[in-house]
């Protein structure tokens, strides 16, 4: 017989064993601080559980905000980097002559602000789909009468259709809602239900190919208008069943294979790049008279990359191939261009990307091609800027938080900080500089109440602008600029923001007038690359020093510094922003190339993270940097240790934790006054942000912030903890760290179960130990040698509540990844949840819906890969499966033992049959607890391998 836990509050229990649920990939929607205003959407209508169907809303989506009242607030933020003064003396320095290309999620074309630049000519050139989400199977179709079948859909109207097309030859496909995601976006009919399959028409005309849908769902297409190719006709369409416009608006992609045509539509399902290109080069945004992007003159191609409804990934070759398109396209109508890449993963192994390389190599042979790229949003944990910002060429791009959407924004002295999100330097150089990522934008008609978006996504668009307007004006003075120049004159531009450092911000905020007036100089300055190890580009000092005791020696590293372009021979001055760095006063390149030493004094250095520049000028302007991190960890020991930290405002404290695998820890934060407006968040080693949810508010007393590590989830290495003070006013914290005393283990058999507390630490302590059955677990082992998408379908225990995925792969191999997706969907192809990975490791909880017990979940694993091979991969997927309490197996327990050091402390129970049914190929999962005293719980939860199921 089972009984429910009773000596300890199964509130407890349930909220240890449970955590919390957070999105794999931070693309645009980090945590919010507690300093900055979130415009809430409107509340979706009520959807009914069942099989695909869902209701249409009945009243009017509104706006988050009016477009007239964001643009009277200033929520494009132009004012930061100085765009009003400069368009003031600069007018026609709008973008004017320049093409930005959006690599994304796709761009709606039917949106108020995209349809034409400041000097009216069209914005849009052409919408390509690289991704593969948008092509449609085509099949000959025959006319019976009036009616055409397609695949089972009929539709009238075949008299026009056929007049029209050249030999009387049709083709016909469908377009399939389910595989599109969930509502809004995948209800591309807007009729409620998520499930259509949507007939459309291919033929050949006098003008070439062209579709037709009923876009008006009348069951004809004779009133419906033939749609061809964008980049011949630049025409879209989209279905609406009701008086609203359609949800999403499609373009229309054609290629030819021997006369049979091949069918891709190109549509913008997550809103993000439409976003996106509102903020590069929006014009007139909804119709509001002066409310720009930041290059309002510049003309967009928008080259979708993501499969929206894997969670916005990219697919395999989609961004190489899409980059190159680019290039060709600008070539071939001679315009200058700017690629903009709003996307990234973690980086595992710094600098050993296979997609840096072929960026790199791509950008080296097209010099006056700027790429702009977001740093990721994994901050503000040092090492955690992103691929394929870790390119050498490209300008990697950080955000801030702009004052506007501040609550307190009337304050005079609130300062724009550097987001507490955005991704940050440490084992490599980056972002190069960082500017506004929060803002109101473009979204299409499905997103309406989403115009308010953050995220380094949003700050690279808006870098993407500021190069083009520098650009335009080299075009308007007939002065070609290198793309290198450009990145050297933003830089030259920036200030640091309040409270940041060059691991925080690069070079800063950048200043346009200043970036012109560099630029203007016609002083041409040599690229230089710095290389510290084996990193041969964006090289950074970053070192850890486990001992700082008097008469510790000093740390050295080297750094080569190599030119880029043809620079042979060049005298550099040297010098640094810190005492405790030794470095020689110039170096000289000969033949392109030196060498020089950086030595560190770390004796006597208290806890924490400490940071420098070393900084090379020529001619007294600084044309590199080299980033210098020394982290000093907090003590091993004793088992409690506390350290009070000052944060400046706007500003991050860091600290230093060393952990040991299989060994419970728990992290806290408290204010120390109670106005104190801080955020706490931690990194796993390696920069990873926690796994568990990375981000927490901080108070004082109960609201102090807690991250407690269960010890199977524990890494060895260094966690980093960082606090984050608002941009209003400095602040203080006290962080203690609390290391288990024990480390847990469990071994099971076929009638029993033993539970071990292992002393670790040298005095004794007084233990309670439980045990209690939490679930069960599948294993899967992937081992495959393509692209192509696996399924794993997985029962459903008929008693679980919740679940969790857990894949890991080697670390060494995530490098040839450009992006990874695992989505989940029942067995009918619903969409449950997307959750893409952007590490070697990710944790997904998605929803478990209550139909779904006692059925089966499939999981879709999509990797993308830079180059695609025929190398194997490999990945371990732990599928965990929770039940709605905890089941005790100990009998309530026993009373609490000391514990000498250096002992182990054991219980064994007999088990019999599980309290809960097992589905082949599962194991239990117990949880093991050690209450200390009548203070802390330590626990542990564990799966019973081999030979523990009865």
């Amino acid at each position: 017989m089972t009984s429910r836990w009773s000596a300890w509050p199964i509130v407890l229990l349930l909220t240890a064993c449970a955590p919390a649920v957070q999105s794999l990939r931070p693309s645009t929607g980090p945590i919010p601080t507690t300093d900055q205003v979130v415009l809430p959407p409107p509340t979706p209508p009520a959807r009914p559980s069942g099989s695909n169907a869902t209701v249409a809303a009945v009243s009017t989506p509104q706006r988050s905000l009016p477009p007239e009242v964001a643009f009277r607030m200033g929520m494009m933020s132009l004012r930061s980097t100085g765009i009003p003064q400069f368009v003031a003396l600069h007018p026609n320095y709008d973008g004017r002559g320049i093409l930005i290309a959006i690599l994304d999620s796709g761009i709606d074309p039917s949106v108020p602000g995209l349809q034409a630049t400041s000097d009216s000519l069209p914005k849009l050139l052409d919408l390509r789909d690289f991704s593969g989400e948008g092509r449609i199977p085509l099949q000959p179709i025959v006319r019976r009468g009036d009616t055409l079948v397609v695949q089972g859909h009929q539709l009238l109207g075949a008299a026009r259709v056929t007049a029209l097309a050249e030999g009387g030859l049709l083709w016909g496909g469908l377009i399939r809602e389910l595989p599109l995601g969930k509502a809004p976006a995948a209800d591309l009919d807007g009729n409620g239900t998520v499930g259509d399959s949507l007939p459309l028409i291919v033929i050949r005309s006098g003008s070439g190919w062209a579709l037709f849908a009923d876009t008006q769902g009348d069951g004809t297409v004779a009133n419906d208008r033939p749609v061809r190719d964008f980049a011949v006709a630049r025409e879209f369409f989209g279905w609406s069943t009701t008086n609203r416009p359609p949800p999403v608006s499609l373009a229309v992609n054609f290629s030819d294979s021997a006369g049979v045509p091949l069918l891709d539509l190109f549509f913008d399902t997550s809103s993000h790049g439409t976003h996106v290109a509102g903020i590069a080069a929006g014009h007139d945004l909804y119709g509001v008279p002066g409310f720009d992007g930041v290059a309002p003159g510049a003309r967009l191609i928008g080259l979708k990359i993501a499969n929206d409804a894997h969670g916005g990934v990219t697919v395999s070759g989609s961004m190489v191939r899409a980059i190159a398109y680019a290039i060709r396209f600008a070539r071939e109508r001679q315009l200058r261009l700017v690629v903009n890449l709003s996307f990234g993963v973690g980086n595992e192994v710094e600098g050993r990307a296979r997609i840096d390389a072929r960026v790199d190599s791509i950008l080296s042979a097209n010099p006056d091609v700027v790429m702009t790229v977001a740093a990721g949003n994994d901050g503000p944990g040092l090492s955690t800027l992103g691929v394929p910002a870790s390119s050498a060429r490209v300008l990697a791009i950080g955000a801030t938080e702009p004052v506007v959407f501040n609550r307190r924004e009337a304050q005079a002295d609130a300062v724009e900080r550097v987001a507490p999100f955005s991704s940050r330097g440490g084992e490599l150089a980056g972002p190069d500089f960082v500017t506004p990522g929060i803002a109101y934008s473009l979204v299409p008609n499905f997103a309406i109440g989403g115009e308010q978006e953050s995220g380094t996504s949003m700050a690279t668009p808006f870098a993407a602008g500021l190069a083009a307007r520098l650009l335009s004006g080299g075009l308007a003075l007939n002065r070609p600029i290198r793309a290198a120049a450009i990145g050297q004159a933003l830089r030259h531009s920036a200030r640091l923001p309040a409270g940041a450092s060059i691991l925080d911000a690069g070079a800063g905020l950048p200043d346009l007038e200043t970036a012109w007036q560099w630029l203007a100089s016609a002083v041409d300055r040599p690229q230089l690359d710095v290389e510290v190890g084996d990193l041969h580009a964006r090289g950074a000092i970053f070192l850890t020093a486990t001992s700082t005791a008097p008469g510790t020696p000093q740390l050295t590293s080297r750094v080569t510094v190599r030119a880029s372009d043809r620079t042979e021979s060049l005298l550099l001055h040297v010098r640094t922003t810190a005492d405790w760095i030794h470095i020689p006063p110039s170096v000289t390149l000969i033949n392109g190339r030196s060498e020089f030493a950086v030595t560190m004094s770390v004796a006597g250095m208290p806890p924490g993270v400490h940071t420098a520049t070393v900084l090379l000028d020529e001619r007294s302007v600084t044309i590199a940097r080299v980033p210098v991190t020394l982290r000093i960890p907090l003590a091993a020991t004793p088992r409690v240790v506390s350290q009070q930290v000052q944060v400046g405002r706007g500003g991050v404290a860091r600290v230093i934790i060393p952990a040991d695998s299989g060994r419970g820890m728990q992290v806290e934060v408290a204010a120390s006054l109670e106005d104190d407006r801080i955020t706490a968040s931690l990194h796993e080693p390696g920069g990873m942000p926690f796994r568990d949810g990375a981000v927490l508010p901080v108070g004082r007393g109960d609201g102090a912030a807690l991250f407690d590590i269960e010890a199977g989830d524990v890494e060895a290495g260094w966690y980093e903890l960082d606090v984050n003070a608002g941009p209003l006013a400095s602040a203080a914290a006290t962080i203690t760290v609390r290391r288990a005393p024990v480390r847990l283990e469990a071994m099971g058999s076929s009638d029993s179960l033993r539970i071990a507390a292992r002393s670790v630490i040298s005095v004794p302590v007084s233990l309670r130990l439980r045990a209690g059955l939490v679930g069960a677990e599948r294993h899967v082992a992937v081992h495959q040698t393509d692209a192509r998408p696996l399924r794993i379908a997985v029962a459903v225990p008929i008693w679980a509540t919740r679940m969790q995925v857990d894949s890991r792969m080697p670390r060494d191999q995530w490098p040839r990844f450009t992006d990874f997706a695992v989505t989940f969907q029942d067995r009918s192809g619903r969409q449950l949840a997307a959750s893409p990975l952007d590490y070697a490791f990710g944790r997904a909880s998605p929803d478990l819906p209550a139909r779904l017990a006692g059925d089966s979940i499939v999981i879709l694993l999509t990797p993308a890969f830079a180059v695609v091979d025929s190398s194997a991969w490999h990945s371990e997927l732990r599928v965990r499966f929770y039940a709605e309490a905890v089941l005790s197996l100990d009998q309530g327990g026993s009373a609490a033992q000391v514990l000498s050091p250096g002992k182990t402390l054991e219980r064994r129970f007999r088990t019999g049959v599980w309290p809960i049914m097992l589905p082949e190929g599962f194991i239990p999962v117990i949880i093991v607890l050690a209450q200390e005293g009548e203070g802390t719980i330590w626990m542990r939860e564990i799966a019973l391998q081999g030979g523990t199921t009865p």
